[in-house]
């Protein structure tokens, strides 16, 4: 008997041609959104794909059997808010850019912090097989931001962690049964690394016309007092300019009717510092009076002043076009 048993062990050993294999690997992943500006952030989402990868080695999708699956799940974020990642700036700014993590381009199925799972069968597997061929899976992912989010200029990271629980074959024997050490089990989790980058842009300025109304003299024409407002990024630094208009003599800028000119000026605040095109004559976004609480809309106030210097030209309509300019 004990030699018999002996020899039975034997054979069962000598029939096992497989080689024992490693748990599946489950490398990190990585997704960029590329550079947008503020502005498109906020009125659309930007898309980006990538792959959580389980490596399972050499062999054949042929030996999936029925059982054999991968399950993804939104594990946690470095920087949730709610149910979803988020894409966070570098130090203590409150700004943030939520993230959907999909398995469908059209995000019909989402994966959210404490949400379902999506499980993957051996049919689905099949159809997965990433660039390294064999039973190596990429597992497409999509991810798309929440648009809405109001933010400043800047690089924008965050990881989602997925995690995942496996169930491979890796070899089958004679029977279509998995040959023994050929079943691979495990679990673990794929850091994905997002980033965006934020970009300064400015959308509208708003400058009403200047008129001065009707007097006999010069010296009659009261002073205009208006303000110019502009909606830029969140938090960004810019200059406003004044051009000189289309006839200015000089640096005075001048309003024509036909050869006669009438000479009037424009000055920041209520001061005398003209508004101009360069240098220290642009008007800086640190200057606003007034910033909106959203921090895109920055005001800022100006006099308009026909000059008393100037002999009174013949009556008539005098006009001009001064061009608002935003320099970053």
């Amino acid at each position: 008997m004990t030699i018999r048993s002996a020899l039975f062990l034997a054979l069962l050993l000598g029939g096992f041609s497989g080689t024992l294999h490693a748990a599946c690997t489950l490398p990190a992943s990585t997704a960029s959104f590329g550079s947008v500006t503020s502005f498109a952030a906020n009125s659309s989402a930007s898309t980006v794909t990538t792959s959580a990868n389980i490596n399972c080695g050499a062999g054949s999708t042929l030996s999936l059997l029925s059982g054999n699956n991968i399950t993804l799940r939104l594990a946690s974020a470095s920087g949730p808010s709610g149910t979803r990642g988020s894409l966070r700036p570098a130090g203590s700014s409150s700004d943030s850019i939520p993230v959907q993590l999909c398995t469908a381009s059209t995000c019909a199925t989402e994966l959210t912090i404490g949400g379902a799972a999506v499980t993957y069968n051996e049919t689905q597997l099949a159809g997965l097989v990433g660039p390294l061929g064999g039973l190596n899976f990429a597992v497409p992912l999509y991810l798309r931001t929440v648009p809405g989010q109001v933010v400043a200029a800047g690089t924008y990271s965050g990881t989602l962690n997925v995690a995942v629980t496996y169930r491979i074959c890796t070899g089958l024997g004679a029977l279509g049964l998995c040959l023994l050490g050929q079943d691979q089990n495990g679990s673990g989790t794929i850091p994905i690394t997002v980033n965006l980058t934020i970009t300064n842009d400015c959308t509208t300025i708003t400058a009403p016309n200047i008129s001065f109304g009707s007097a006999p003299l010069v010296s009659s024409f009261s002073a205009v007092s208006q303000s110019i407002s502009v909606i830029c990024t969140k938090g960004s630094t810019y200059t406003v300019g004044l051009s000189n208009g289309n006839y200015a003599n000089g640096n005075v800028r001048n309003m024509a009717n036909g050869t006669n000119r009438l000479s009037y000026e424009i000055y920041k605040g209520t001061g005398s510092n003209r508004w101009g095109p360069a240098g220290t004559e642009r008007q800086s976004s640190a200057n606003a009076t007034s910033v909106s609480s959203d921090g895109l809309t920055r005001t800022f106030p100006y006099t308009a002043r026909v000059l008393t210097t100037q002999s009174t030209p013949p009556a008539g309509n005098y006009t001009d076009n001064v061009v608002v300019d935003l320099a970053f």
